[in-house]
């Protein structure tokens, strides 16, 4: 007689699934730790790997005076040279300041010449027959002095004004050049641009010529003034008639001045070479005086900033040699250390492994390689 056969269950669908589950689950279980370890472990560095940051100089592009942004001529991240052109302001306060300063100047040439009409007609008839002459070549050296500082004055102010458009023209065609080769605009703009700045060149060249004559023959007509002797007669008087005019002169000088710088003061320049790393206004804003316009970083860094414990310390002072590491671990270059701070600083935010929970370590100041980029984050390893 046989022996009897155990009896199989069939196992329902529903326990099949659960068991299946429960067997999944302890795997699943252990691939996610794993997975969790990884970026903790590239987070935190270990023992020879210290974070570090790649320290540039930065330098804010501020506003100089209250006005409306007309032309950003930078975008993000470019590279700029030194004293390039990162934005332009609204010239046109500045253009009718130049128009009154030319309308002032109209007004007193006329003012002068009528003044000095009358000081001449009653000089005549109050000077003796032995002063005439003498006083008539005094009264014409100083009307030659005052009429070459009015003409030199004049073309002062036509080529101040000039120069404005010019320097509105040359950002302008550099703008219309970027449209060009990005295809937005065609050829025929960009020529006609460029003939107008040419023409403001030539003529800024023409009026610079100008002025540098008339400057010469100021200074010969004040040199002829200063030696004129009247003889035996008595020194004349200055003539209080015209006291005022000249005054007003000097004035108009000053403001002419004024004028010019703040006509250089609407092209914001970049102080350094480098790359804009951030850009705080827009086409047509209004901004007061001290806004912050761009901020241009340094095209090349000069050291790197690594932040090490006490042990860290003490191993890359003795380490043999010492290099800078991406977090990838692709390698920077060696470098050496300029300088360790006596006591421990606050490490940045960006370096916290708790971001809750600000850390304190040693700044280690070091020679840039030379590879790296600015604000790069990077790794300090030691090599013994």
């Amino acid at each position: 007689m046989s022996a009897p056969q155990p009896i199989l269950q069939k196992q329902s669908p529903l326990a099949a699934a659960r068991s299946s589950v429960r067997a999944v689950i302890p795997l699943a279980v252990w691939l996610a730790t794993a997975a969790a370890l990884v970026p903790l472990s590239q987070a935190a560095p270990s023992a020879n790997r210290s974070p570090a940051l790649v320290d540039a100089q930065a330098s804010a592009v501020l506003a100089p005076v209250s006005g409306r942004v007309i032309t950003i001529a930078v975008q993000l991240h470019q590279l700029v040279e030194a004293n390039a052109v990162v934005a332009r302001f609204d010239d046109r306060d500045v253009r009718l300041r130049l128009a009154k300063a030319q309308f002032e100047l109209e007004r007193l040439r006329a003012d002068m010449a009528h003044a000095e009409a009358e000081v001449e007609r009653a000089s005549r008839a109050d000077t003796t027959a032995i002063q005439l002459e003498a006083s008539t070549e005094y009264r014409r050296l100083v009307s030659a002095v005052e009429q070459a500082q009015l003409a030199a004055l004049s073309t002062r102010t036509d080529l101040e004004e000039a120069r404005v458009r010019m320097q509105g023209a040359a950002i302008e065609t550099e703008r219309l050049t970027g449209l060009v080769e990005q295809g937005m605009i065609g050829q025929p703009q960009l020529v006609a641009m460029r003939t107008d700045r040419d023409a403001l060149t030539k003529r800024i060249e023409e009026l610079e010529g100008l002025y540098d004559r008339q400057r010469a023959v100021v200074a010969t007509t004040t040199k002829r003034l200063e030696e004129f002797m009247p003889g035996k007669a008595a020194t004349l008087p200055v003539d209080t008639a015209l006291a005022p005019l000249r005054w007003r002169l000097k004035e108009q000088e000053a403001e002419l001045e004024r004028i010019a710088l703040d006509a250089q003061a609407l092209d914001l320049r970049a102080p350094m070479r480098g790359h804009v790393a951030a850009i705080g206004a827009s086409a047509g804003e209004w901004l007061p005086v001290g806004t912050e316009v761009a901020t241009v970083v340094d095209a090349t860094p000069r050291r790197v900033l690594a932040y090490v414990t006490a042990t860290a310390r003490g191993q890359i002072e003795q380490a043999r040699a010492l290099e800078l590491q991406r977090p990838d671990a692709s390698p920077l270059g060696e470098t050496r250390i300029i300088s360790v701070s006596p006591t421990t600083v606050r490490v940045p935010e960006r370096f916290w492994r708790d971001p809750q929970r600000e850390e304190w370590a040693y700044e280690v100041v070091l020679a840039a390689t030379g590879q790296e980029l600015p604000g790069e984050h990077v790794l300090l390893a030691s090599r013994r």
